[in-house]
């Protein structure tokens, strides 16, 4: 097989279709990742990930149809025959255009499976930034910690319809704190390029991802909910009840929490029954 550069190989069983699942996966995250939930499924599926990130920074500036047409172009050119598409949180905002692109030169468009599906927001974005200023807190100065913090906020209050320009100011901020706690924890240049990247890849996804518009491929797709409140169709149903009942297509509702949801083996059982349904 040609060597990718835009997917990662989680399983394979050399024939057959496969399964593809966009999320952006980096060390230290603490959600369950798709390499849980493909080990749990079992064997005979084929599941390819995608690779958002990028050490040398090109995913940066890339918009919403970049990242689809990056992802789809490798896909065609393997000659494979895909027959579902995953999408994990704000990975489902990319998923659903993916499974619709595929569907343009197959016979039959993709299944699409979403899991706790969620467009990119200020918040979300903020919140993310929040969760590395956790992680650094315990270098940085408790005034420090809380000037970052304060950076933040102004910046999402700011820039709420801007969701790029968001993007670079909380980067700009991430590299002024970072630099800080860097030097406190004596990480040398390379080290300090893979942390700095590796973030400013993730918000460039968030940004991308805020200028897709999921919702009419969505009601063609399977929800995977969660347990969590704030998560998925949970919020959508917090904000507004009765307005996530169109959605999608269909919701399948479990009691893991949203950090576990890829972990879960009832999840697991239900998405392989899923897949190899349609195989």
């Amino acid at each position: 097989m040609t060597a990718l550069d835009s997917w990662r190989v989680l399983t394979d069983d050399k024939s057959g279709d496969i399964v593809l699942a966009v999320d952006f996966d980096a060390t230290g995250r603490p959600e369950a990742r798709f390499t849980d939930l493909v080990t749990a499924m079992g064997p005979g599926i084929t599941v390819w990930e995608t690779v958002p990130q990028s050490m040398g920074g090109a995913d940066v500036g890339l918009t919403g149809e970049g990242y689809i047409g990056r992802w789809a172009e490798e896909v065609r050119a393997s000659g494979r025959q895909v027959s579902a598409v995953m999408g994990f949180c704000v990975g489902s905002v990319y998923a659903a255009p993916l499974a619709e692109r595929i569907g343009q030169w197959q016979r039959e468009a993709p299944r699409m499976i979403l899991f706790d599906p969620e467009q990119a927001s200020p918040l979300s974005m903020y919140w993310q930034f929040l969760k590395v200023i956790e992680l650094m807190s315990s270098v940085l100065s408790p005034a420090e910690a809380a000037e970052a913090r304060e950076a933040g906020r102004l910046a999402q209050q700011e820039n709420e319809n801007d969701l790029p320009r968001l993007g670079a100011e909380l980067l700009k901020q991430f590299q002024e704190s970072g630099g800080l706690a860097f030097d406190r924890l004596g990480l040398d240049a390379e080290r300090r390029a893979e942390v700095s990247v590796t973030f400013g890849s993730f918000i460039s996804y968030l940004s991308a991802a805020g200028q897709l518009d999921p919702f009419a491929d969505w009601r063609k797709a399977i929800a995977i909910s969660s347990a969590s409140p704030t998560s998925g169709l949970n919020a959508a149903r917090a904000a507004a009840p009765g307005g996530e009942v169109d959605m999608v297509a269909q919701e399948l509702r479990f009691g893991a929490q949203h950090t576990e949801l890829l972990r879960d083996p009832e999840v697991a059982r239900a998405v392989a029954d899923l897949i190899r349904s349609r195989a």
